[in-house]
């Protein structure tokens, strides 16, 4: 068996968008452990400046696998929003194009599809991956109110019922969250993501919600069954929260130990102010058969 890698091993952060990957980076620089940032171009923000980077467009990935290993890289995670690449006008070096037509068979995937085969070129050529959670721990949720009012009986058989949608809807890669109240499915997320479900549930006519007018419900974002942890793991940050109460929404519910809560300080002061639930829910150790969502 290969040993694992000591923990001063340099992590090379593959950088989408969002605020996990700086938090990654700056939990990483407070406790000493070497670390570089590839910054992907048209996704990461300027926050990589402050930090040891390389910035390079998505089509370059002999240049992107380079940069890793002149850094001394050897476990790689990536972290943070990527958007699927439309390959038509991208810029390619050698292996880039070398793996062009591999990366098309994969956009045909789900997310989750996607980001495994991704992982795949990476083990390749010899990087071992490494999830936020093992790198960010104190961002995990833990089991039972984080934050906020504590969610009634209702409340909670809400939440359970959200997890159970997204554990039917996990083995075709569809989405992380769902939304339901008074045991009605408001909304399910797909690939346009937590934000804009919340977006379209405010929207929402008050007469399509006339059986769960607001505010009531809750929004549940979890791992799809089988899905790598190490890889998009579900989040919620602050503007999570204020889409929430938005929406109509009572509070969220995160599976326990497989949800990340960004900028955790900031996250669970404004879920007190706002007078939303932040829950850890713990999967069933019974789910229920998908058609009984």
């Amino acid at each position: 068996m290969t040993p694992a890698p000591e923990k001063s091993a340099v992590l090379g952060l593959i950088a989408g968008s969002g605020a996990l990957p700086q938090e990654i980076a700056e939990a990483r620089r407070a406790a000493g452990d070497p670390y570089f940032i590839l910054a992907l171009e048209g996704a990461c923000g300027v926050w990589a400046e402050a930090h040891p980077h390389e910035r390079l467009p998505v089509g370059r990935a002999g240049a992107i696998f380079a940069a890793l290993r002149r850094a001394g890289v050897r476990r790689v995670a990536f972290a943070g929003g990527f958007l699927r690449p439309r390959l038509r006008g991208l810029r390619f070096d050698w292996t880039g194009l070398r793996t062009a037509l591999r990366v098309a068979r994969l956009l045909r995937r789900g997310d989750d599809g996607l980001l495994r085969g991704l992982a795949e070129i990476f083990a390749e050529q010899g990087f071992e991956l490494v999830g936020a959670a093992e790198l960010l721990p104190e961002a995990v949720a833990r089991p039972g109110l984080l934050a906020g009012p504590a969610p009634s009986a209702e409340d909670l058989a809400d939440a359970r019922r959200a997890a159970r949608i997204v554990a039917a809807l996990g083995p075709l890669d569809v989405g992380q969250g769902a939304a339901v109240a008074r045991g009605l499915c408001l909304a399910v997320e797909a690939i346009e993501g937590t934000d804009i479900l919340l977006e379209r549930l405010a929207a929402l006519p008050p007469a399509r919600r006339a059986s769960a007018p607001a505010p009531s419900g809750a929004l549940y974002k979890g791992r799809k069954p089988g899905q790598d942890s190490r890889l998009d793991l579900p989040a919620i940050g602050p503007r999570t929260l204020e889409k929430i109460a938005a929406a109509g929404l009572k509070g969220v519910a995160l599976e326990a130990g497989g949800a990340l809560i960004l900028e955790a300080g900031a996250c669970l002061e404004l879920a007190d102010r706002l007078g939303l639930f932040v829950y850890g829910l713990e999967p069933s150790p019974h789910p229920e058969p998908a058609g009984e969502v």
